[in-house]
């Protein structure tokens, strides 16, 4: 019963700290297959890393793949949405990890 509350007064506003939240919360523990950075001009370029998880700490929300914190990204500043093939998302946001830079990463799953 209670699932079926939140699920009804989730909010749908994309550019709000709740949807935002909610999305990060929903994608807590998802397994990793593998993660591309997207390049400047658009298209998918390296593989940054394999094998992980997505985990959702403090109020961040880390990509953990090849032993090693890939990206991390506060849940207030991070855009995200999922490919239409349903099997990953698309994840937009300063990583601290790596000096506050804009970064654009695809994250793929293992299970979806």
């Amino acid at each position: 019963m209670f699932k079926f509350i939140k699920v009804w007064t989730k909010s749908k506003n994309e550019k709000s700290a709740r949807y935002r939240r909610d999305f990060a919360t929903e994608l807590d523990g998802k397994p990793i297959r593998y993660v591309v950075e997207r390049t400047e001009d658009g298209r998918e370029g390296n593989i940054v890393g394999r094998e992980g998880a997505l985990i959702l700490r403090e109020g961040n929300l880390l990509v953990f793949a090849s032993n090693e914190v890939v990206f991390r990204c506060p849940v207030e500043s991070l855009a995200a949405w999922r490919l239409l093939s349903g099997d990953g998302v698309v994840l937009t946001g300063p990583d601290i990890e790596h000096g506050g830079v804009e970064r654009s990463l695809i994250v793929h799953f293992t299970k979806y």
